[in-house]
């Protein structure tokens, strides 16, 4: 049908044509042909420039941090924190992910978690530390280091989905009934839902008038154990006086790491182990 190349190459029927061009007797068969009315794949450039751009990186000498363009669920950036030791960088994300996921209501050391953080080491060779809370690992190059950190952070975050609805419970009106009658007993006015810091956003379940008022928290929650530890922080900032009481219904709810914590942050952070306890408990401190 087309006798020459040319030929086909100006036909409208190029599918075609493609088929029909032969060799002639004794001539090497003709090489097959782009099709001319499909464009060539080309690679889409990409400007790397602008996407190193998007860390920032805070060094001094020996140390540093870097700020990702990752982000946890409250939107705070993935901050990186490297350290020269040697002849290697160590770097770890201060806890950050860790402490977050406990804030989200997820217990850090549920079977789900602890099998994500005993992976950590084949997958990206990172380790939680001694301390049970940080994220780190060691290599020769700080990108590496921090690289790996920053991806293992952002995977426990996603973890927060494991978080469960949570159900409706009578603990916080069982533990104001106790620190009332408590109260009561020793003729110490209380007060109820009331904000304590210096912002008014945060607020005490009970709060006693006694010498040292006494403020007492319900933490129905992981996120509520860290405002009694914000409340307290915040009273000792002030230098008002103040007795932080945090009181929590299981421990493992919470997360045990993070309940221990709370002891450093608050006066005293008791598990709920019934009312009679609970209210010797207040009762003392009202005493001195």
């Amino acid at each position: 049908m087309y006798g020459t190349k040319a030929e086909a190459l100006n036909s409208r029927s190029w599918p075609l044509a493609r088929t029909m061009i032969k060799a002639a007797p004794g001539q090497r068969p003709l090489r097959p042909l782009r099709d001319v009315h499909r464009p060539r794949r080309r690679a889409t450039p990409m400007n790397t420039n602008d996407l190193c751009k998007r860390f920032d990186w805070i060094g001094t000498n020996d140390n540093g941090r870097l700020v990702t363009p990752w982000r946890y669920d409250d939107g705070d950036q993935v901050v990186i924190f490297a350290h020269r030791e040697g002849m290697q960088w160590r770097a770890d994300d201060n806890g950050e992910a860790l402490f977050r996921l406990a804030a989200a209501g997820v217990d850090p050391e549920s079977p789900a978690v602890v099998a994500r953080l005993d992976a950590f080491p084949i997958l990206l060779g990172v380790q939680v530390e001694k301390d049970g809370e940080t994220l780190t690992t060691r290599a020769a190059h700080l990108e590496q280091a921090a690289f790996a950190v920053a991806e293992a952070s952002s995977q426990v975050m996603a973890l927060a989905c494991l978080r469960r609805a949570r159900t409706m419970s009578d603990f916080r009106e069982r533990v104001v009934q106790v620190v009332q009658a408590a109260a009561a007993s020793l003729g110490v006015e209380a007060r109820f839902d009331v904000p304590v810091d210096e912002s008014q956003s945060l607020r005490a379940d009970v709060y006693l008038l006694s010498r040292v008022p006494l403020i007492v928290i319900a933490a129905t929650s992981a996120q509520r154990l860290m405002e009694a530890e914000i409340i307290w922080l915040d009273a000792a900032r002030r230098q008002e006086p103040a007795y932080v009481l945090a009181t929590v219904e299981d421990a493992r709810a919470v997360g045990i790491n993070q309940y221990t914590r709370a002891n450093y942050y608050t006066d005293k952070t008791v598990e709920f182990t019934g009312a009679k306890a609970l209210g010797e408990l207040v009762a003392h401190q009202l005493r001195h």
